[in-house]
């Protein structure tokens, strides 16, 4: 079943900056201040889910007024999310319309990949379409023959009346399908048809994967509307000249099996796959130390079809630009330490958080959250949070994504050590009850005995999963369910007697208090 990623919080970003033709904006070489979405002042958004789809729920901006005029209400047909750490998530809301990109969608479209390029914690960008029909249909042709039908009601996709005095944009048509300053990362998830102007927005990302029904064409031919938004230039880029033309002159659809041979898509999965291996790859490549990462892709960019000696030029210079950032000495003497993954079997990932949630997202995919009822991710990123409240390091808010693994998963403590290390499998280990002891009452001691003597991380994220529980059941309560259907008053019991076997231990004092204030609130709401 397709992922669905926990709540998450984002931070509004001021109005995109469009850059001019052939202007460039500089890559951001500065490392995220952290892969996590906890880290910072982000609120909360609303959770929204495409119209008429299956596709996960995900934290979505509904955007205010903008200098680009976009609105709330106008924002619900392009959908704008975080649904992992460094993550973010672009998903045209039209099935009804094959998710063809009008005026609104083009408004939007320009906002939101002007605030993936500016957002220094935004590391990979998935592009998506609503449904299970259509990735994207192009250009809505009704806005296009508007454009100059002065009759027409519909708002046309620009003002075609008078095109000297209102040329169309130079960044793109449906988009900013011109722009070539997004030097990060972008992921096409190819849901079904991808034709005529959504095969250029298949274009424009840099990796494609498709369902196993997805189909691929420029359909526009046969309408005698040429290609505006990039395919003529990035199609031949990627496929070669002369499988490029066959599809450009021809106009016939290929499928998503022939389009992965012919190199225009990387991978295919099976039908309503695609967003989710998508997000997947998404996130491992979140995890990834970014400077490096963004520099070789814009050096690969910018040179190709260039002369070598050019082209090589262009990467000494993007090359060197990193020498005076500090990620790449760190890198440099985690590799002559033998402390990178590639190098040691069992090392923690540099990026440990991040790497840390992409690990649990998929071990507890199709999973239910019994505190709060959600999807179980939902859980041990609300036990992240409340570590990293109360001054947990990278290793414990690591620790609070994965604790959950081995005991309510299928994870093994051997598949934790061999990700992330020994300390972390002990602290998950720690986390973690023992099945071998059958008596539930036993096993609650002898869990909170080893927590207890694991060490100052432990007992953090111990009690931060205590906190956690109990915010979410106080949520569920205050939202109309009854207290004794949720067996409130036993685990009330249980948790006070967490707290207190761990009060010999000097637990975070503010922690303990937080946890005090909501068990007292519980209480009153039983009453």
């Amino acid at each position: 079943m397709p992922c669905r990623p926990g709540s998450k919080r984002w931070r509004p970003q001021p109005g995109s900056r469009r850059p001019t033709p052939g202007q460039r904006t500089p890559a951001p070489f500065r490392k995220p201040a952290s892969p996590c979405p906890i880290r910072g002042s982000r609120c909360p958004t609303a959770q929204l889910t495409p119209r008429g789809s299956s596709f996960p729920r995900l934290a979505a901006s509904r955007s205010g007024l903008t200098e680009g005029g976009l609105t709330g209400n106008e924002s619900e047909s392009v959908l704008y999310g975080e649904p992992s750490p460094g993550v973010r998530l672009i998903t045209i809301n039209r099935p009804e319309a094959r998710n063809a990109i009008g005026p609104v969608e083009s408004r939007a479209l320009f906002e939101f990949l002007g605030r993936f390029r500016d957002d220094e914690e935004a590391n990979v960008l998935v592009v998506t379409g609503a449904g299970t029909e259509a990735f994207c249909a192009g250009a809505d042709l009704k806005s296009v023959v508007a454009m100059f039908d002065p009759d027409s009601k519909l708002e046309p996709l620009y003002d075609g009346s008078d095109l000297d005095a209102h040329p169309i944009p130079a960044e793109g048509n449906i988009g900013p399908t011109r722009w070539t300053s997004i030097n990060k990362p972008i992921i096409a998830a190819v849901n079904g048809a991808a034709y005529a102007g959504g095969l250029e927005w298949a274009c424009l990302a840099h990796l494609r994967v498709a369902d196993q029904h997805a189909s691929f064409g420029v359909t526009c031919r046969r309408w005698n509307v040429g290609l505006g938004d990039g395919g003529t230039q990035r199609l031949p880029r990627m496929i070669g000249l002369s499988r490029a033309l066959d599809l450009i002159i021809t106009g016939r659809v290929v499928g998503a099996a022939e389009a992965e041979r012919i190199g225009l898509v990387n991978e295919v999965t099976e039908s309503g796959r695609c967003l989710e291996r998508a997000l997947e790859l998404a996130a491992e490549i979140s995890a990834l130390p970014q400077p490096a990462l963004r520099t070789d892709l814009e050096a690969a960019l910018r040179g190709f079809g260039t002369p070598l000696e050019e082209g090589l030029a262009i990467e000494a210079g993007l090359f060197n630009s990193l020498l005076d950032q500090p990620e790449i000495m760190s890198g440099a003497s985690a590799f002559v330490d033998r402390d990178h993954p590639d190098r040691v079997a069992g090392a923690a990932p540099l990026h440990l958080p991040g790497a840390a949630y992409a690990f649990a997202e998929r071990a507890h995919r199709g999973q239910i959250d019994r505190h709060g009822g959600g999807d179980f991710i939902e859980h041990p990123s609300r036990v992240a949070r409340i570590a990293v409240e109360h001054g947990g390091d990278d290793l414990a808010e690591a620790a609070a994504y994965l604790h959950d693994t081995v005991e309510k998963a299928d994870t093994t403590p051997e598949e934790i050590e061999a990700a992330f290390g020994p300390e972390m499998r002990d602290l998950v280990e720690a986390l973690g009850q023992d099945p071998g002891i059958g008596d539930r009452a036993s096993r609650r001691a002898d869990h909170r005995h080893r927590v207890a003597i694991a060490g100052e991380t432990a007992r953090l994220v111990y009690l931060a999963d205590r906190l956690a529980g109990i915010e979410a059941m106080i949520e569920r309560i205050e939202a109309g369910e009854s207290p004794s259907d949720l067996d409130t008053e036993r685990r009330l019991g249980l948790w006070r007697g967490d707290v207190e076997a761990l009060s010999g231990t000097s637990p975070p004092p503010g922690l303990v208090a937080d946890i005090g204030d909501r068990l007292d609130r519980l209480e009153h709401l039983m009453s």
